[in-house]
């Protein structure tokens, strides 16, 4: 059954509270923030006295700043729902990143030393609370293993399936 907190139905231990806590204000930081774009809810800070005003000028006139502000709409649904959250970790990513470059060595104002910092760490510390699904990502000699071949390789096998094992030793 599924686990709308993610905490084991309420038998998880206290790291899967704090993992709870951390993923709701992501995911409500992401929402406000993406929404704030459409409907202004909150004020924004002024991006006119900013060193990155005009890049961030330049990507709302081309187009980009609404889609990445679509982007943390939906991934902001995805946290709070507890619906395909590695995933959604990796779509908030490269904004993630852009938000710490430019807030802790472009602007640098002490509003922003606090907000680029305290996104990485949240998104890093969820990606690494989630880090058996990303684990095979990590595999140094990947097979080729296509969509289209039900995710088989040339041989017909599942690169990913466990090796079977007899008395610990491989077979």
């Amino acid at each position: 059954m599924w686990d709308f907190f993610g905490t084991d139905h309420g038998r998880a231990g206290w790291q899967a509270y704090v993992i709870l806590w951390l993923r709701v204000a992501f995911g409500a930081h992401a929402l406000l923030s993406g929404l704030n774009y459409f409907f202004p809810l909150v004020p924004p800070a002024p991006v006119n006295l900013s060193p990155a005003g005009p890049f961030v000028a330049q990507m709302d006139a081309v187009g980009l700043y609404a889609l990445i502000k679509v982007v943390e709409v939906g991934v902001g649904i995805l946290l709070l729902a507890n619906f395909y959250v590695p995933a959604a970790l990796v779509m908030e990513m490269p904004t993630t990143m852009s938000i710490f470059f430019l807030n802790t060595f472009v602007d640098s104002a002490p509003r922003q030393l606090f907000t680029g910092p305290k996104e990485l760490f949240m998104n890093g510390i969820l990606i690494l609370a989630y880090w058996s699904y990303f684990r095979p990502l990590t595999t140094a000699r990947a097979q080729y293993s296509p969509i289209w071949q039900n995710g088989h390789n040339s041989n017909g096998e599942d690169p990913t399936a466990p090796v079977a094992t007899v008395r610990g030793t491989a077979a």
